[in-house]
């Protein structure tokens, strides 16, 4: 009987020792940090110039507005995406149309949310902006949703920094991946 008890203790304890290395292995998982997201422009967002920028077609009051979406790894540093835009003179006249192509992963603020498919943060990318006039490559787009957001934080929406610095119009929306 003795045998018996060992090996009947041998198998309780082995036993214990798996649940926990599981469990230990899953509550790992679970609270690892996440760095595949992707994003929508949800609706057009739109930007404005504030300022006329000398030696480019950008004037004070022109509006940028922008279609699309993506998808961006932090850890791999990678980011793919893009969609269309347009761009409108103060007085409502179409400038130029084309497309955005995201070229290059820059960082990613999380702010997290209440789900997967809503989480807040600010993400800012690499863009080249193609239009049958010209493209403009290099330019860094900020993408910022509000879930979450601490005071302080961007406004919700798009803008290209030192270009269409204002946020007017439209929501975004990350989720974790």
């Amino acid at each position: 009987m003795k045998k018996s008890t060992r090996k009947t203790t041998v198998l309780a304890m082995t036993s214990v020792l798996t649940i926990l290395a599981l469990a230990t292995a899953t509550l790992g998982n679970a609270h690892a940090t996440n760095t595949s997201y992707s994003f929508n422009l949800v609706g057009p967002n739109t930007a404005m110039a504030a300022n006329t920028i000398p030696g480019t077609p950008i004037a004070a009051g022109d509006v940028l507005r922008l279609t699309g979406s993506g998808a961006f790894d932090t850890s791999a540093g990678t980011a793919s995406g893009g969609g269309s835009f347009t761009h409108y003179k103060p007085d409502g006249s179409v400038f130029a149309r084309g497309v955005w192509v995201i070229t290059g992963f820059q960082s990613f603020s999380a702010y997290g949310g209440p789900n997967r498919g809503h989480q807040g943060g600010v993400l800012l990318v690499t863009v080249s902006i193609i239009g049958p006039e010209a493209t403009f490559a290099g330019l860094t787009l900020q993408v910022s949703c509000g879930i979450n957001a601490p005071s302080g934080a961007p406004d919700e929406g798009t803008t290209l920094p030192g270009l269409f610095t204002e946020a007017t119009g439209g929501t975004t929306l990350f989720h974790s991946n």
